[in-house]
């Protein structure tokens, strides 16, 4: 990022969500867009170069020319990594309760619900051989992800660079300017749905 870049927004390198898919990721980058970032969403080309070889550098390119990030690959990635590659950066933690969450993941992943029309090669056929093991795991993983975020910057007294956010249980401008250091849009604060099933 450029030193104008960087004073443009008030010394903060990046903006990165680094929590899970389904969460309130397309408001949270509708909100950022609103704010006038450089914002990068899902991005289905750098989350399969991801995967293929498990390199955030690989994505160092896509990442250099936006201002913030939300959805894969970019909260797929190692958030350790992203906080040493890109000093000085600021990262969301989405919120949303288990329930509604399972649900919402369940219609987009399964193949047999697929309610997204997701390409088939990133739906999970777990849901259908055993849905109860596939809930618990992915609760567990999802529990662990965060805890282990908040542990790293809550221990290293880095607690102000990271905002817990849950867009789902009404959060909006209100927590996210006064952490961006942004002054509070005259419109609502988006909602975006990708389907029924986000519904909150």
């Amino acid at each position: 990022m450029s030193i104008f870049n960087l004073m443009s927004m008030g010394g903060v390198n990046k903006i990165f969500e680094i929590g899970v898919m389904k969460t309130g990721t397309s408001s949270f980058g509708t909100a950022m867009r609103m704010l006038g970032y450089k914002h990068k969403g899902w991005d289905s080309a750098s989350y399969d170069a991801y995967l293929r070889h498990g390199d955030i550098t690989q994505l160092s390119d896509v990442i250099d020319a936006y201002d913030s990030f939300d959805d894969g690959p970019w909260h797929d990635c190692d958030f350790i990594e992203l906080d040493k590659m890109y000093p000085n950066s600021k990262f969301v933690l989405l919120e949303r309760d288990d329930e509604s969450w399972i649900r919402s993941l369940e219609a987009h992943t399964s193949p047999l619900m697929n309610v997204n029309n997701v390409d088939k090669k990133y739906l999970d056929v777990r849901w259908m051989k055993n849905r109860k093991r596939m809930i618990r795991e992915k609760l567990v993983w999802k529990r662990k992800k965060y805890d282990s975020i908040q542990i790293y910057f809550n221990g290293s007294n880095r607690s102000s660079d990271l905002l817990i956010m849950n867009i789902c249980s009404g959060d909006g401008w209100e927590k996210l300017c006064p952490f961006l250091k942004k002054p509070i849009p005259h419109q609502e604060f988006p909602i975006a749905y990708a389907s029924q099933w986000d519904a909150f």
